[in-house]
């Protein structure tokens, strides 16, 4: 290794982030566009001029040394203050620029196409990219500065995080939820006893749903149920849950029901007060358009309310 050289040029941040994100020198050739031979002489530089060796090879792939971990950490902070750069840029040309939004999966059917409605209607040009996921994944994205901003349910310490600018804005019940039909949907005072026979389709273990059942469970000593379907999408929850005995999560069943063949479950210890809102980076400075997002999800929030 050569001497360390006192600046990282971008296209050294560029060409780590994208292997560590792919695992492997190919895949980030593919996507740089570049050859494999290309890539790995490119690699080969930053590594000299950084004085480090950056990953570490084998037959699967690479994986980032100690040295590269922290070289990733500090890459994706210049990332961020790079699209922050260019974000400020673009709104000096008068931009809306580009908004990354992610949410869970009940905000982006419900809340969220009447905000972004009104912000496109009002930049023809603005583009806003969504994704859905559970809340830890997309919270990790807006810490690493993938995502501009996350509106979703509430997660466990989010309030106190001190990179994290968090904003409550909602509040509905979820309630649990067959088809119609199903065995249970005429009983009343459903207890755990009439649930252990049934299973679930909720999003992954770190989905504000199925965190809140955890709890519940875990607090009544009760054995947790048996979970036969894993998805973060609601679309895919009510579609399995019509045509199966399988229970879900929906929310405000009791005031917006979806189908006339989903019905609310009466099981009130599983009810749930759900605090969705949104999250921000500290001082980050939203595009043109971004901005006029979360006024518009705060406008179609309190309209809800």
């Amino acid at each position: 290794m050569t001497k360390m050289n006192t600046f990282v040029p971008l296209r050294h941040v560029a060409i780590m982030l994208t292997i560590e994100e792919h695992g492997s020198i190919n895949a980030a050739a593919n996507i740089l566009g570049l050859t494999q031979s290309a890539l790995t002489k490119a690699l080969k530089r930053a590594e000299d001029e950084m004085g480090v060796r950056l990953f570490d090879r084998h037959t699967k792939g690479v994986t980032p040394t100690p040295s590269g971990k922290l070289a990733l950490e500090h890459a994706k902070i210049i990332r961020s203050q790079s699209d922050q750069i260019m974000n400020a840029i673009d709104g000096l040309r008068n931009s809306p620029g580009r908004v990354l939004v992610g949410a869970g999966a009940s905000f982006l059917d419900a809340l969220l196409p009447k905000a972004i409605a009104n912000v496109v209607s009002r930049y023809p040009t603005a583009e806003i990219h969504l994704k859905m996921d559970n809340a830890v994944v997309l919270l990790n994205m807006l810490r690493e500065g993938k995502l501009d901003l996350l509106f979703g349910s509430e997660f466990p310490g989010v309030a106190a995080m001190e990179d994290i600018d968090w904003l409550p804005l909602i509040a509905n019940e979820m309630d649990v939820v067959a088809r119609s039909g199903h065995p249970l949907a005429d009983r009343r005072n459903i207890g755990p006893s009439d649930l252990r026979d049934y299973g679930w389709v909720l999003g992954g273990q770190n989905d504000p749903p199925y965190l809140h059942l955890e709890s519940v469970f875990r607090a009544k000593g009760w054995v947790f149920p048996h979970v036969a379907v894993q998805s973060v999408s609601r679309t895919v929850a009510i579609r399995i849950v019509q045509q199966s005995d399988l229970l879900t999560l929906l929310p405000n069943m009791r005031t917006n029901p979806y189908h006339s063949d989903i019905v609310r479950i009466d099981c009130e210890d599983l009810t749930w007060t759900r605090i969705a809102g949104i999250a921000v980076r500290k001082g980050y400075k939203l595009p043109p358009a971004g901005k006029t997002l979360l006024s518009e999800i705060k406008n179609v929030c309190e309209t809800y309310n």
